[in-house]
């Protein structure tokens, strides 16, 4: 590890970036224990300052793709790349846009985890368990879920415990480190489409090459809110669908419904609302997010008829009676 820590940690003008195979030996060294705490921080540290390379980050998921318990299905869904620290002030509206999509006919798969530094935020899952759905503990529910309601979660733990086992360490550390960007592009559902979001604009191009590093061939990409896959309230939002630029403009969305900081417990009554006709306040952030994931996702070209069709599954019922069969069976789980 001490060769690695001499290359990246030599200080601002001398530091140089690993190679792909150095990255994978040194990722391999902390997975495995062999490096100690005290270089594990370190490394991390010299990473952070200097930023880790397309090469760096490829050789990072290499390591841990190579322990990962893939969890495979008989679609090919989009995979929501969720930045897995969450939000800390404003709403999340994906958990309510999921099952809109689904129940116009898109299939998604979710995975993350909870108390992810350095935001340390809500997550969408914890919105989804407030709302009364679980987090399932086995493969075989959310290859069920996904299967029978068009959407199945996948706790980090379920399909990379080697890179789970670090999240202690790196909730001790408490900033950001290259984890936080490679997590997001693991691929657990060996899927050929994601959607993903981010806070700056050079990481666009980062996880569009490192989405097509992992099978990834339908990759939509996004400026977005908090780094999730939700447009702005406030202002328009450029989406490249596949590279394709597409600007979304927030039209009668209440901005100030959006930005604020909220509890997950509200958060999921808001959602739950929402779905069941009893509060239309954001329902309009809701469907075009909705619009977004179908139009990712390859169901639709146009966002406003995309659109469209989620309104009408949201005011039929439809998609309140997807998420009430996934709460069904990620509950049956338990039982």
């Amino acid at each position: 590890m001490l060769q690695f820590l001499k290359k990246v940690g030599a200080g601002k003008k001398r530091f140089k970036d690993l190679t792909q195979e150095e990255a994978y030996t040194a990722e391999k060294s902390i997975i495995d224990g062999r490096a100690t705490d005290l270089q594990t921080g370190a490394f991390w540290s010299a990473e952070r300052i200097k930023y880790a390379s397309i090469n760096e980050l490829k050789g990072f998921i290499d390591a841990h793709r190579e322990y990962m318990d893939f969890i495979d299905l008989p679609v090919k869904p989009l995979d929501l790349a969720v930045n897995y620290d969450g939000k800390d002030r404003s709403v999340h509206i994906l958990p309510a846009s999921i099952f809109i999509a689904t129940s116009c006919g898109v299939y998604l798969s979710g995975h993350g985890a909870e108390k992810v530094p350095s935001k340390y935020g809500i997550t969408y899952h914890q919105v989804l368990e407030k709302m009364g759905a679980k987090t399932p503990a086995k493969k075989e529910t959310v290859v069920k879920a996904l299967t029978e309601t068009g959407f199945g979660f996948a706790h980090q733990s379920l399909f990379a415990q080697k890179l789970f086992n670090l999240m202690e360490k790196r909730r001790e550390f408490g900033l950001r480190t290259y984890h936080n960007t490679m997590e997001r592009m693991l691929n657990p559902f060996r899927t050929d489409r994601v959607i993903t979001g981010v806070s700056h604009l050079p990481y666009i191009q980062k996880y569009t090459e490192l989405a097509r590093y992992v099978g990834m061939e339908k990759i939509t990409v996004f400026k977005s809110l908090e780094g999730g896959v939700e447009p702005f309230p406030n202002h328009e939002t450029k989406v490249f669908f596949n590279g394709r630029e597409t600007v979304v403009y927030p039209e009668g969305i209440d901005k100030n419904a959006v930005l604020r900081r909220i509890t997950a417990e509200e958060n999921g009554r808001l959602c739950l609302d929402l779905l069941q006709g009893k509060d239309r306040q954001l329902e309009e952030f809701a469907l075009l997010t909705a619009g977004i994931l179908m139009v990712a996702y390859g169901l639709y070209d146009s966002l406003p008829e995309a659109v469209e069709m989620g309104r009408e599954a949201l005011h039929s019922g439809k998609a309140y009676e997807k998420f009430k069969k996934y709460a069904e069976i990620t509950e049956r789980e338990v039982l």
